[in-house]
C-alpha cells in the first residue's frame, strides 16, 4: 500500500494520511486481509479491509 493509497485520519479537517500497523485475516472471512491504521498525530486507529491482487 503506497502513501497515497492510505486512509486519511477523519479526525483533522486537513488530511492527515494514517499509517499501517498489522495486517491480518479476518476470522469471518479468511480471504480478506484487514489493516489496522493508526493516525500519527492523534493516535486514532481504523480497520479497514486492504485490496490485495494476484500477479500470476
Amino acid at each position: 500500500m503506497t502513501y497515497e493509497e492510505a486512509p486519511a485520519c477523519e479526525r483533522h479537517e486537513s488530511k492527515v494520511p494514517m499509517k499501517l500497523r498489522t495486517m491480518h485475516s479476518d476470522a469471518g472471512q479468511p480471504d480478506v486481509l484487514v489493516g489496522l491504521f493508526e493516525c500519527p498525530e492523534c493516535g486514532h486507529e481504523r480497520r479497514l479491509p486492504i485490496q490485495t491482487t494476484d500477479a500470476a
